[in-house]
């Protein structure tokens, strides 16, 4: 029996995503222990920390987590600091939300603290930036959903197309700062706005290798190059919310109900811009896991655009909807084609393919097709991720030598 230590997040996601995951890790056999980091300060946290034995195991699925920031001590990261195994659940892109240089620093720990760190990405192109800064261990890993297999609606819906989650109006662009990045931006948005199945990754590697063309020498440029790649990344991530609300603008659904929508409340910020178009309509944002399973069941059909920042990762809302017994259509990601044989019937490259898909489920004698549809995903989904598969691969990762 291992001691596995899993951190307890400040977003809801990724705490309910640890809680499933350490439930599924105590079935494995092992001692599951939840650390709260509002219990410590930075010196309290540091001790424990370092008074835990190289026989335990750290799980950190969160880039926000206490653990994987900066220490006051020189240019230390908390993590350099634990003596026992890491594993880092990247269920982002792998330096989200980082400043170029912040991220450097933290891709200088990872490098630092590589014997005993294992890194499991939910996207491809993070795992092989990892590698090309000299991370030993990386893998790929889908996401996954706790709610557990529901019977699909029938012959009634509450809802016909519905979307729950955070969308602003195209037009509340947000700068970088930067000219030439603000332009790559409107390159990728334009892009995406072509074909929402599009990879970005390409784009950014090109723009990245230019702007670093004559800067330092190799060894610095490699680490620094994927921090830069990385943050033009999560400046793309930063468009996510204005893309989805072109989406909603141009669509033409005949009616669309958002659920949630602007998120300026989150930061205390009394403002609700709303997506001007016929048959957009809102409702509350919805929390409540009880309350989710509903709206996803009783939609016709639940809408996904996913974050900007993915080119391969099909995001837990889908597994989450279909679980539940609704009907997810997203943007097409290259990860669905892993998920599901059906990825062509729920997945849409233009607001054409979305707008007939939409009509197509809604109508009452697609409605068994729609049944045997999501049953039949539920069923792949199972074989194909989930917490199980999760749980194998951390106790695979726990057993890698270093």
């Amino acid at each position: 029996m291992t001691t596995i230590y899993i951190e307890e997040s400040g977003t809801p996601i990724y705490t309910r995503i640890a809680t499933a995951l350490g439930t599924e890790l105590a079935r494995h056999g092992h001692e599951v222990l939840w650390v709260k980091p509002k219990g410590f300060n930075q010196q309290t946290f540091l001790q424990f920390l370092q008074a835990q034995p190289a026989q335990t195991v750290y799980l950190t699925n969160a880039g926000s987590n206490a653990i994987q920031g900066p220490t006051t001590l020189g240019q230390t990261h908390f993590f350099e600091h634990f003596a026992g195994q890491l594993i880092f659940l990247h269920q982002d892109i792998v330096l989200s939300g980082q400043a170029c240089l912040a991220g450097l620093s933290r891709l200088q720990a990872w490098q630092r603290v590589d014997a005993r760190a294992y890194h499991l990405c939910i996207e491809p192109d993070s795992v092989r930036a990892l590698q090309q800064a000299g991370i030993t261990h990386a893998a790929w890993v889908p996401h996954a959903s706790e709610i557990p297999a529901t019977a699909p609606e029938l012959d009634h819906f509450d809802h016909e197309a519905s979307f729950v989650g955070h969308v602003v109006p195209s037009a509340l662009r947000q700068s970088t700062g930067s000219a030439p990045v603000d332009g790559l931006m409107n390159q990728l948005f334009a892009a995406r706005q072509h074909d929402l199945g599009v990879a970005l990754q390409p784009a950014v590697e090109a723009y990245s290798n230019a702007a670093l063309a004559h800067f330092g020498n190799p060894a610095e440029v490699t680490a620094l190059r994927v921090a830069h790649t990385q943050w033009l990344r999560t400046q793309t991530m930063h468009q996510s919310l204005q893309f989805r609300g072109w989406v909603f603008e141009n669509a033409q659904l005949p009616a669309a109900k958002i659920f949630g929508g602007d998120p300026a409340y989150l930061h205390g910020v009394e403002r609700s811009l709303r997506v001007e178009a016929d048959g957009v309509s809102y409702e509350p944002a919805v929390y409540e896991p009880e309350a989710l399973r509903r709206i996803y069941r009783g939609s016709a059909v639940n809408l996904n655009v996913s974050s900007m920042q993915f080119d391969h990762a099909v995001i837990n809302r889908f597994h989450d909807v279909i679980m539940a017994g609704g009907l997810c259509l997203t943007d097409y990601r290259d990860g669905i084609v892993n998920l599901t044989r059906h990825h062509e019937q729920v997945s849409y490259r233009t607001l054409a393919e979305l707008r007939d898909k939409v009509r197509y489920f809604s109508q009452p004698e697609h409605l068994r097709e729609r049944a045997l549809l999501i049953e039949d995903i539920q069923r792949e989904l199972l074989e194909r991720s989930g917490y199980p598969l999760l749980a194998r691969e951390i106790v695979r990762a726990m057993a890698t030598p270093a």
